[in-house]
């Protein structure tokens, strides 16, 4: 993976290209991934995102990590899930809310836009 980070485009129209590395299934190697070039670590969902902020010692930036399969949820609950995720990052910069993978094509848009507005509306308080 960091022969592969190592190769990517740094630079494009005078502007950084930020370097975010997943590997699913990964949770116990951050640290080592730490090490690489990237910019930002994508955590998948089956990775505790506060272990994982401990793992890379802020050092890196977080990318992740809502179990797409939270979209399938109520409103209630997919809000709930995005405070659960929001508060094992905790206060600080450096996280950037995602889902821990792709979206399944089934996800109804509207429960998506619930995840968006969940983060518009919670994230602010961990920010101060």
């Amino acid at each position: 993976m960091s022969h592969i980070v190592d190769g990517l485009q740094r630079e494009a129209d005078g502007r950084v290209v930020p370097r975010v590395l997943f590997t699913k299934g990964a949770g116990p190697l951050i640290a080592d991934i730490a090490q690489t070039n990237c910019d930002a670590i994508g955590v998948d969902w089956t990775t505790d995102l506060s272990a994982a902020r401990r793992m890379v010692q802020d050092k890196k930036a977080l990318q992740g990590n809502l179990d797409p399969c939270v979209l399938y949820a109520s409103p209630d609950r997919i809000r709930e899930q995005v405070a659960n995720v929001l508060a094992s990052y905790g206060q600080g910069h450096g996280h950037i809310f995602n889902l821990g993978h792709g979206i399944h094509p089934t996800i109804n848009p509207d429960h998506a836009g619930a995840m968006i507005n969940a983060v518009h509306e919670l994230s602010p308080k961990y920010h101060q």
